[in-house]
């Protein structure tokens, strides 16, 4: 790049040299010829100051400069008394030559101006043009595939910069095109330390890429004549292309993961209302048997035992006919009038068998908890709730149920010992068919019942969390708003 640079710049004192050339033989010929023609010092101060304003207004100053100090000269040699040497005896021809001189410089320096004016306003113009065309080409990306290396290799190409950088926070990856001399460690130290900045010598800048105040990767670009405020929006329309890209991946995995789930629930709720009707057959035959008193021993047990899991299946069918009758959003709550301490009692005594003997320390608030909620819906979260404490607890250990109020909303807390769910874990148990990863080798589930809690608590406009440390285990918490609760 050093070489480049010193090309140039002899390239340009080679132009410079001659421009002056020419001028100078210019301004001493008009001279010679003004003498020959027999004109005076007005008249040909006059063709001299012509010339001298062209070349200022073709060239520039320095050329204008040179040009009227020779044309100074010139005058002074062929029309000052005493002629043909450089030296002036009237007053009145000093004043004339230095005038001639002011006004050249002046207007010299003026067309100088008015050229520089022009032609930062034409490199402007096609910096935005090249902006412009950026701009259309980043809107024509296939934002299906990864467009980090396609976007920097626009941005080298278009805005014609020596080489270009680009960090993805997003997915941590690093972009090149180009010659760009600069480590992977610079360029994400710009974003990390938020750090913007221009090498006027270098031609070096760097950006942080973001939208709006978050910022989402930087920008390096390297070897280029921008300035400031075509590099803030190159970055800029990078930022948009990013996000752009983020946001239409996103979207894509949202939607396939939403026909994946109404294809999975409509799958389930096929096999969930299959299964109602065998199952009834079989827990009524079951039942039918163990009422009628005639077996004993072991067939007494295994009839037991298959009215006990067929149950079980009855319940897992209900739970996914709930599922989809809540996400089809069909679900109409019955909200009745229910005491919270009979509720939590009558969950207990259906759930009595999983419990195993487990001890069940309910706590209440001090007055009387009545809400207003449906009856049904309700005690089956409570229900999954104490299975759920029941299967990841310690063996043996006790359960705790309590009921406090606090502010504008009514909890509900079911509490076991033993069980540890990490931070980054706590709310994906709540998604439907999701299992801790530590628990779902040991432990039998399908991973729908804490689903199924969370929506019916949402359908009572309720929230439902949980908090969990190695010492003192874990609690889930319900929540019911006041306005569903007797005042």
């Amino acid at each position: 790049m050093a070489g480049g640079r010193k090309l140039m710049i002899a390239t340009q004192i080679r132009s410079a040299s001659s421009r002056i050339a020419a001028g100078s033989v210019a301004a001493l010929l008009i001279a010679f010829l003004a003498y020959r023609a027999n004109f005076n010092l007005s008249s040909a101060t006059s063709v001299q100051l012509f010339l001298v304003a062209a070349i200022a207004l073709r060239w520039g100053l320095l050329e204008a400069s040179i040009v009227s100090l020779l044309s100074v000269a010139g005058l002074d040699f062929f029309f000052a008394k005493p002629l043909f040497v450089f030296f002036v005896n009237d007053s009145h021809d000093w004043v004339a030559l230095g005038t001639f001189e002011t006004v050249a410089i002046l207007i010299s320096t003026l067309s100088n101006q008015v050229n520089h004016h022009a032609r930062e306003a034409e490199r402007h113009q096609v910096q935005l043009q090249k902006l412009y065309e950026l701009s259309e080409r980043i809107l024509l990306l296939d934002h299906r595939e990864a467009v980090d290396q396609e976007l920097a290799e626009l941005i080298q190409s278009i805005l014609n910069v020596q080489g270009v950088a680009v960090w993805n926070a997003y997915n941590l990856k690093m972009s090149r095109a180009g010659n760009c001399d600069v480590s992977d460690h610079e360029v994400r130290s710009t974003y990390y330390m938020n750090m913007n900045r221009d090498g006027v010598r270098d031609g070096v800048s760097r950006r942080v890429l973001r939208l709006g105040t978050r910022p989402i990767g930087s920008l390096f670009l390297y070897g280029h004549i921008l300035d400031a405020a075509s590099v803030n929006a190159t970055a800029t329309l990078t930022a948009i292309a990013i996000e752009r890209h983020r946001s239409f991946t996103t979207e894509a995995n949202a939607e396939a993961a939403r026909q994946s789930e109404q294809l999975r629930s409509a799958i389930l709720d096929g096999l969930a209302h299959a299964f109602k009707s065998p199952l009834t057959t079989i827990m009524t035959s079951s039942s039918g048997l163990l009422a009628m008193n005639t077996l004993a021993g072991t067939e007494k047990t295994l009839v037991g035992l298959i009215d006990r899991h067929a149950g079980h299946l009855n319940d897992l069918s209900n739970h996914l006919l709930l599922t989809a009758r809540l996400d089809r959003g069909d679900l109409t709550v019955k909200r009745d009038k229910v005491d919270l301490a009979d509720l939590i009692q009558s969950s207990i005594e259906a759930c009595s068998h999983e419990l195993d003997g487990r001890v069940i320390d309910v706590q209440l608030a001090e007055r009387q908890s009545t809400v207003w909620a449906d009856k049904k819906l309700f005690q089956m979260a409570l229900i999954q709730l104490l299975d759920n404490a029941v299967k990841y607890g310690k063996p043996g250990s006790s359960i705790a149920i309590g009921v406090q109020e606090r502010h504008s909303e009514l909890h509900i807390t079911v509490k076991n010992e033993g069980s540890f769910i990490p931070p980054a874990e706590r709310e994906k148990v709540f998604d439907r068919f999701y299992r801790y990863s530590r628990s779902s080798g040991t432990t039998s589930g399908t991973g729908i019942g804490l689903s199924v809690v969370r929506r019916i608590t949402e359908a009572h406009h309720g929230r439902a969390w949980v908090n969990s440390d190695p010492v003192n285990g874990t609690t889930f918490v319900i929540t019911l708003p006041r306005m569903a609760r007797e005042g």
